[in-house]
């Protein structure tokens, strides 16, 4: 990863692996990791709203404070990083509908502000 790599994208990606890799035994990993991944697809598309923003924190401490194993208590970890680490990444995707790493495709008929 570098300054290309979109970290919004990086989460997504690893909450779709973590999402596929649940066992679904319980019911936190089970419906968390794909409430969580859709949020993040609605991100990297321009479709989401900043209250998701605050839904994204509160499901990773979901996660982490009541799922039976270590898979889905460090789900979170890459959102949750970034959203400390970069929270600029994601305002620019929900707030101005553009990839500062020019990497996420958003919603057809919506088109990005160039940076």
């Amino acid at each position: 990863m570098d300054d290309t790599s979109c970290m919004v994208d990086v989460a997504r990606f690893f909450m779709e692996f973590c999402m596929d890799e649940s066992c679904g035994k319980c019911i936190p990993c089970r419906a968390g990791t794909v409430q969580m991944h859709d949020i993040l697809q609605r991100i990297t598309t321009g479709e989401a709203s900043p209250a998701e923003l605050d839904m994204l924190k509160t499901l990773g401490t979901l996660l982490r404070e009541t799922s039976l194993c270590g898979l889905s208590q460090t789900a979170p970890n890459p959102v949750v990083s970034t959203l400390k680490y970069f929270p600029e990444e994601y305002e620019a995707h929900i707030r101005e509908r553009r990839c500062p790493a020019r990497q996420c495709k958003f919603a057809p008929g919506e088109e990005e502000v160039p940076a």
